[in-house]
């Protein structure tokens, strides 16, 4: 692990806000934590350091094979074929796995602190922000564990599933031995971390609240966490905490503020602390960074960018797709290409390199990568106002999203309508994905649905939020080859569990069948 006033200097120098000043050395167990301070200082460690974007990426179907001639990647390629990883290194499931429980580590120590600082069995009022922190940092760590490691929620079956280990005591002992509980029990806990720590967040003490659980963030998570468990009302609960009157003015302006910036300007902005619709950001460990996403050998081809974002009708390895140019907003999506087919890519975060000594040319690719934003919480409210019947809260919500995705955006000529987006996504066309959540869709929430899938896979591109999306959707993926041929990864396929790391199945834990 490396210390984080290194990371945070070094992304002041890229233009971002940097918190206050941290530990020089990551705490341990030794370390006497023995005020509200250090307990703040701590939690800087409580946020995973490694990425899961670029493994998650390749697995889901926003990848597809670009021939021969583009660069080759073994993580990449183990990826997009659904084989057990031969690597451990960052950008891996082994190294996302081992920086959760680095992080769990962190959050648990604070937690421990703050037990320690109770007087008379009550936690001091300057020190609960910390411990409301604490909680919703461990709560995170193990949703995004139990979502890549077992197998999706469902209430029917969560109490047989293997979970993933919810540690919530600081080790003491080198030997220590995990079980793997099951998914139910993980969600238990959980929801009991999320609804004890939302409790106590409080932005007012952070100097930079955007590189911690603050309100909004905090919220977020917690309808995300409800939206997979299918409780709506929770959902709606949460993310009307967060969007205000009008949403439009929180969201990415990419069709306005980002048009007028050249590709640096904006890969910069995309990852600062003081761009509005972050609403949490974390420095990690990748190599997963613009100038990369068009030049592995499974990404975006241009067939593939045309079928996702509707540019234009095309051909995927001699197959017509007719569904080509049929935009349900009738307009024009403001994503657009860079760089020279093959290697073509679309805007999203920059990097900075993390030197190994003040006269050193070499180090590691970092990121500042946006673990929740204002976008994930219009689209969930959407999500949520759709399974609750309220249509006319969804065409406004699709309205405010749309006025910030279309080019040119007109309020007439885009208006937000139930008729233009059946013609698209009804039940039966090309677009109908085979959705298969554990709660009952009826035909109208299908369309909706389909056509909600379909946009977090545009906003989403690059970031692996498609891969929980098939998860928690249940939905089958299909990967091509340059050849023609076609790999599908069924809806129950145990592969869309990640196998235990070798070195977690040596302490004890059980892996995932195959």
């Amino acid at each position: 692990m490396r210390n984080y006033i290194k990371i945070v200097l070094a992304l002041y120098l890229f233009g971002f806000t940097s918190c206050n000043e941290f530990l020089d050395e990551m705490p341990d167990d030794r370390t006497v934590i023995d005020s509200p301070e250090k307990i703040g200082e701590l939690l800087t460690q409580a946020y995973p350091d490694q990425n899961h974007a670029m493994f998650c990426y390749a697995m889901s179907d926003n990848a597809t094979d670009k021939g021969k001639s583009a660069r080759k990647n073994v993580i990449n390629s183990d990826a997009y074929h659904w084989t057990d990883f031969r690597l451990t290194s960052q950008d891996t499931p082994d190294a996302y796995w081992n920086g959760c429980y680095s992080a769990i580590k962190q959050a648990n120590h604070a937690l421990d602190a703050i037990e320690n600082s109770k007087v008379d069995g009550i936690i001091p009022d300057e020190v609960k922000p910390f411990y409301g922190e604490a909680l919703i940092a461990r709560a995170y760590c193990h949703f995004m564990l139990v979502n890549l490691w077992s197998v999706s929620y469902n209430p029917t079956t969560a109490a047989a599933d293997l979970g993933i280990p919810y540690v919530t005591k600081s080790e003491t002992n080198v030997l220590t031995k995990y079980e793997r509980g099951t998914v139910a029990s993980v969600y238990e806990n959980l929801e009991k971390d999320i609804t004890e720590g939302l409790k106590y967040i409080n932005d007012n003490v952070y100097g930079n609240k955007s590189l911690h659980w603050n309100f909004k963030a905090a919220h977020t998570f917690a309808a995300r966490f409800y939206s997979v468990k299918g409780e709506f009302d929770k959902v709606l609960e949460h993310t009307n905490m967060v969007i205000g009157g009008n949403p439009a003015e929180s969201l990415r302006d990419l069709n306005g503020k980002y048009s007028n910036m050249d590709i640096n300007e904006a890969i910069i902005e995309w990852g600062k602390t003081d761009e509005e619709t972050n609403l949490l950001v974390a420095p990690q460990y990748s190599s997963w960074f613009v100038y990369l996403y068009g030049t592995y050998q499974y990404g975006m081809s241009l067939e593939m960018f045309n079928k996702i974002f509707d540019k234009a009708h095309s051909e995927l390895y001699g197959q017509k797709h007719e569904y080509f140019n049929k935009n349900f907003a009738h307009g024009e999506w403001i994503w657009d290409l860079y760089g020279g087919d093959p290697d073509i890519f679309m805007v999203k975060w920059g990097y900075h390199t993390e030197k190994d000594g003040l006269n050193s040319d070499i180090g590691y690719y970092m990121i500042m990568n946006v673990l929740v934003d204002m976008e994930e919480a219009l689209l969930l409210r959407i999500e949520a106002n759709i399974m609750q019947g309220n249509y006319e809260q969804v065409k406004s919500d699709m309205n405010a999203y749309l006025s910030k995705r279309i080019k040119v955006y007109d309020p007439v000529k885009h208006d937000f309508t139930y008729e233009k987006m059946e013609k698209v996504y009804k039940i039966g066309s090309v677009y109908d994905y085979g959705l298969n959540p554990f709660y009952s869709i009826d035909e109208t929430k299908r369309v909706y649905l389909n056509c909600l899938y379909d946009l977090r896979r545009k906003e989403y591109y690059y970031t692996g939020m498609r891969w929980f999306d098939h998860k928690r959707f249940n939905t089958k993926i299909r990967h091509y080859s340059v050849n023609g041929d076609l790999t599908s990864l069924s809806e129950n396929d145990l592969r869309k569990q990640l196998q235990i790391p070798l070195n977690a199945q040596a302490q004890g834990i059980e892996a995932n069948p195959r």
